[in-house]
């Protein structure tokens, strides 16, 4: 092969792989509200790989028009198909072969079309490679090329454009048509006008038959860019009516869904992924009340996971005329939908540790702030609190739906947990001075799942460093409470305070068996005092006018967690999660299919499909 073709192949590879890329991360973005970000990319790795081994079945050069006009025509469909196959699919309750089937029917095609243009077509070939017959060879020049770009269209959309900010403001709407418009013009720039003339050869040279170039217009080029320009005016025109129903992100303005209760209140892509506030109606004046449908519910959910909420509307239930928290439209807020929230202010009860026993808490620091639940409790309490949050649309959305008031200046951290704990410990061991905190909310479930790197060994010793000697350290977590993952994140925190204690946030008593089957919150309050960890009975002034935390604290010895059925008394090391031994990541994915079935009978399809 010359030069000039293995830089042309090289060139068209290049491109290809940036196209493709694009269109993975339009493609993730789109199912990922509906299946979570785990099902979403169970499969898709092995998914687009299949679909480069396959390209070498279509092997028309990408400057074709036949070609061209496939990818820009499947281009201009994508939007469309994605959602609605990807709702279609979310409704037959499948995690795991709903989203795949998506990205068999709608990326794989695209997947094949675009790769098999990496290497040219044999016709174009030099001879010397259209003589070959040699398999391994044959996958060397077709197979590999394929997979090796597909391959690098993975690792550029997950290292780069997924992470990338100044993607968030793009709608997978308008990269989807953008490139449709793309190869709609490399079509145009294929396509010739001239009328076909016989091929004419020319006498034999070196004993070749050279044949001669066909016709060609000089004004062809000229009258193919006007044409391109003018389709380009009308396909930016009218091309956003062929967008999906998925909403501008950020959302300029509420949106009111056209046949559902539900309104949108905030939609923003940022660092965690898609992050949704909504808002579930009350029925409509004359409408018939289904008794088993709720409503009236104001919530934050990232991509398929909810993050917490509170009651709107006339499920706002106060004690004793107390005012309500409002937000900040001057609209009233009643208790949080979940109890775990509630349930991790009864750090405040404590009642063994010094700054407990005298009830003054001076320092609260909480990490993943969700709805801001508890931190807003604790600033309701006069509690001076930090808050670390790694994705700035949660803090804006919990400050502007959720009540959270100003935590004040040098209060609010917009960070990886991991990072900020790391350099607050430089900074104590440094200056004497700096703040140390007597209450630790960690609280960073979400999608399933926590983030590994915020439970391990290393981790929690930094966390002992930040803290005061008898502080007490709060943690939210979910799942099966007999499960392996469980037993790692119990075993990994008794490791490093001298004792816990934990309790769940049911309705109902949580029986012996319900620990090896029932998806569980649980707060788990961990603390190096040496005194047994204890709490006090809850009063009035710490229900803050809530009947659900007077319900919750007031029957929280009914609640706890017996550890000796879930902790794994094997000593050794392996059974401790270390950032060297992790594997808790890989146990909660096997969890991922189970949490998006609960989550989707928590809320009804109207609400996971607007977004």
């Amino acid at each position: 092969m010359s030069t000039i073709a293995k830089a042309s192949t090289a060139a068209r590879a290049a491109a290809i792989t940036v196209v493709l890329s694009f269109i993975l991360l339009a493609h993730e973005r789109t199912l990922t509200p509906l299946y979570g970000s785990g099902p979403t990319t169970y499969l898709l790795e092995k998914i687009v790989l299949t679909a480069a081994l396959l390209s070498p079945l279509s092997t028309t050069p990408l400057f074709s028009v036949k070609k061209a006009i496939l990818i820009a025509l499947a281009l201009t469909i994508a939007p469309n198909a994605t959602y609605w196959m990807g709702v279609w699919t979310s409704r037959r309750r499948d995690p795991v072969f709903g989203p795949a089937i998506t990205h068999i029917m709608v990326l794989g095609p695209l997947v094949s079309l675009l790769t098999s243009s990496v290497y040219s077509t044999t016709a174009s070939r030099p001879p010397i490679e259209q003589s070959i017959a040699n398999k391994y060879q044959i996958v060397l020049l077709q197979i590999f090329p394929s997979t090796l770009v597909s391959w690098l269209s993975l690792l550029l959309n997950r290292r780069i454009l997924g992470t990338s900010s100044h993607l968030y403001a793009v709608s997978d709407s308008q990269i989807y048509l953008t490139l449709a418009l793309l190869f709609y013009g490399i079509a145009l720039y294929s396509f010739s006008f001239a009328k076909a003339q016989p091929k004419k050869t020319n006498a034999k040279k070196n004993g070749k038959v050279k044949e001669s170039a066909p016709f060609r217009s000089p004004f062809e080029d000229p009258f193919k860019a006007v044409l391109f320009l003018t389709f380009s005016v009308i396909w930016i025109r009218y091309s956003p009516r062929l967008a999906s129903p998925v909403l501008s992100h950020p959302l300029p303005a509420p949106y009111n869904h056209p046949s559902y209760p539900l309104q949108i209140l905030f939609a923003e892509q940022s660092v965690t992924g898609l992050i949704t506030v909504g808002q579930w109606l009350p029925p409509a004046p004359g409408a018939v009340e289904k008794p088993t449908e709720l409503h009236s519910a104001r919530y934050i959910r990232a991509s398929h996971s909810l993050l917490g909420g509170v009651w709107t509307h006339d499920k706002v239930q106060i004690l004793d005329d107390d005012p309500p928290l409002m937000d900040t439209w001057g609209n009233a807020l009643g208790d949080s939908i979940y109890s775990t929230f509630v349930l991790q202010e009864a750090v405040r009860l404590v009642n063994s540790t010094k700054d407990g026993k005298a009830n003054a808490w001076n320092n609260a620091l909480v990490i993943g702030l969700g709805a801001g639940i508890s931190a807003t409790s604790f600033m309701r309490h006069h509690i001076p609190t930090t808050i670390v949050e790694i994705d700035p649309a949660v803090y804006k959305a919990a400050r502007g739906f959720f009540g959270l008031p100003d935590p004040g200046p040098g209060k609010v951290f917009l960070e990886d947990a991991r990072g900020w704990v790391s350099s607050q410990r430089a900074a104590i061991e440094a200056s004497a001075t700096a703040t140390r905190y007597d209450i630790v909310v960690h609280d960073c479930f979400s999608g399933g799942g926590v983030p590994q790197h915020i439970f391990t060994m290393e981790f929690w010793h930094d966390m002992t460093k930040i803290m005061e000697p008898e502080g007490v350290l709060v943690i939210n977590f979910a799942g099966i409470l007999m499960s392996q993952s469980s037993k790692l994140v119990i075993n990994t925190l008794e490791k490093n305070f001298a004792q816990c204690r934990a309790f769940h946030d049911l309705f109902d008593d949580l029986t012996r068996e319900k620990y090896a089957t029932e998806f569980i919150n649980i707060v788990i309050f961990c603390t190096n005092s040496p005194s047994p960890l204890t709490f006090r009975d809850s009063r009035k002034n710490d229900w803050l006018g809530s009947p659900l935390r007077r319900h919750v604290l007031q029957s929280l010895g009914n609640r706890e967690v017996n550890f000796d059925w879930i902790r794994d008394v094997r000593a050794d090391d392996r059974y401790i999660l270390t950032d060297a031994n992790n594997t808790l990541g890989a146990l909660q994915s096997a969890q991922g299919t189970h949490h998006w079935s609960v989550m989707r009978d928590v809320l009804p399809d109207e609400h996971w499909e607007t977004y």
